[in-house]
């Protein structure tokens, strides 16, 4: 069978003639699937004893359930208004971002947390610079701007 016999005027199959078998299946992404299947059988397992456990009054295992069921909650509001600046016309000054640290440090707010609220803080004195650089009037209220 010659290539014209298998091929139009523009190089594409013709009818009848798909080509050949097309791309063969990944070997990896079967063994993953295989891996996911065991290790969702293995996990409800897991569970399963865990929270037979925590039933039984193992405190470990509880905490371990409600880890699970009722995690920390994160991306909530950060209350960082300390109100104890020694300088009331400079908002945002170390006071807020030491507020931050102890906040993080104490296991109020996650690390995560509190990098994110110190670069919002960072953000906000480097616009309020550069206002002031421009001679920029900037009123703003409590938490309002």
């Amino acid at each position: 069978m010659s290539d014209s016999d298998v091929r139009d005027d523009n190089g594409r199959f013709v009818k009848g003639h798909p080509g050949g078998p097309g791309r063969p299946p990944n070997p990896v992404a079967a063994a993953m699937g295989d891996l996911d299947r065991l290790g969702l059988e293995a996990a409800q397992r897991v569970i399963g004893v865990i929270v037979e456990q925590a039933l039984e009054g193992n405190l470990r295992a509880a905490e371990m359930v409600l880890q699970r069921v009722w995690p920390v909650r994160r991306n909530r509001p950060i209350a960082v208004a300390d109100g104890n600046s020694e300088t009331d016309d400079e908002p945002y000054t170390i006071a807020e971002h030491g507020a931050i640290a102890s906040a993080m440090l104490d296991g109020q707010i996650a690390p995560q947390e509190a990098q994110a609220a110190a670069r919002v803080l960072k953000s906000l004195q480097e616009q309020m610079a550069a206002a002031e650089d421009s001679n920029v009037t900037i009123s703003y209220a409590r938490g309002k701007w």
